[in-house]
């Protein structure tokens, strides 16, 4: 079941009153920045403002496009991380579990394709935050009001990693993916049957940093044609793997 807007409303109203955004996270989580990529949503957009879907520039550290087995994330592993390059590109962690993928190279999917028209998958409950307010009541909504935000710090201009360690986040999380468009959104998502990491990297300049990675145990709602080509798997076979990029957030319960 999807998470409402009248569930939203009442967290809003219950929980901060009249509180900005930022008043907001500092009631909740005195101690913790909010992440840079998340500071894009202080600015809210108004609910029925027309969403500009003209894409943003993307970097090279923005979104993922690494697919990998779970048995080749350990200490010593050398991942060649790839993102995405065209302007119109969506988060893997989004478009991954469409039935249909666009040629992104000419055009781009619709706030209404993604987050209006766009069933939940099996085990997904999904919802489209414009605001800090509702994103952060989204997560609470599936995880509680103890939780925690973490992000990845992909290093610009680098493409190969050597894994060093990982820590496991657990089997329950909330992730959110900012998608590409010049109005801010995000597409949050509990997907079930996945495990969290956060992963320890060293970059090919000896740049040491982390990065996310979820691991689907349950890949049968995954496009088919996009895990063939990626990883020569059928969905629902296979456990597989990907890294969050920097324009993304995974909240876990503390």
């Amino acid at each position: 079941m999807e998470f409402s807007h009248l569930s939203i409303s009442i967290f809003v109203l219950f929980s901060v009153a009249v509180v900005g955004d930022e008043d907001l996270w500092q009631t909740l989580w005195p101690n913790t920045p909010i992440p840079n990529t998340l500071t894009e949503l202080l600015n809210p957009n108004i609910a029925d403002t027309e969403v500009n879907e003209l894409p943003m520039k993307i970097s090279n550290t923005q979104y993922s496009k690494t697919f990998f087995f779970k048995h080749d994330l350990y200490p010593g592993k050398t991942i060649n991380m790839q993102f995405s390059k065209s302007p119109f590109q969506q988060p893997f962690g989004v478009h991954a579990w469409l039935k249909q993928v666009k040629n992104v190279d000419k055009e781009g999917y619709t706030f209404e394709e993604l987050c209006i028209k766009k069933d939940a998958i099996k085990g997904e409950d999904k919802y489209c935050a414009k605001s800090l307010k509702t994103l952060v009541g989204f997560a609470i909504s599936k995880l509680g009001k103890n939780i925690e935000v973490f992000s990845s710090s992909f290093v610009d201009n680098q493409e190969q990693y050597t894994v060093q360690g990982m820590q496991n986040l657990g089997e329950k999380a909330v992730m959110c993916h900012r998608l590409n468009f010049q109005t801010v959104a995000f597409y949050c998502h509990e997907v079930h049957a996945t495990t969290a990491f956060m992963v320890s990297l060293v970059a090919d300049d000896g740049t040491k940093t982390k990065a996310l990675a979820i691991c689907h145990t349950d890949t049968s709602g995954m496009n088919h044609n996009m895990l063939s080509q990626i990883l020569q798997v059928d969905p629902g076979t296979k456990p597989v793997c990907h890294f969050l990029g920097n324009k993304e957030v995974l909240w876990i319960p503390n």
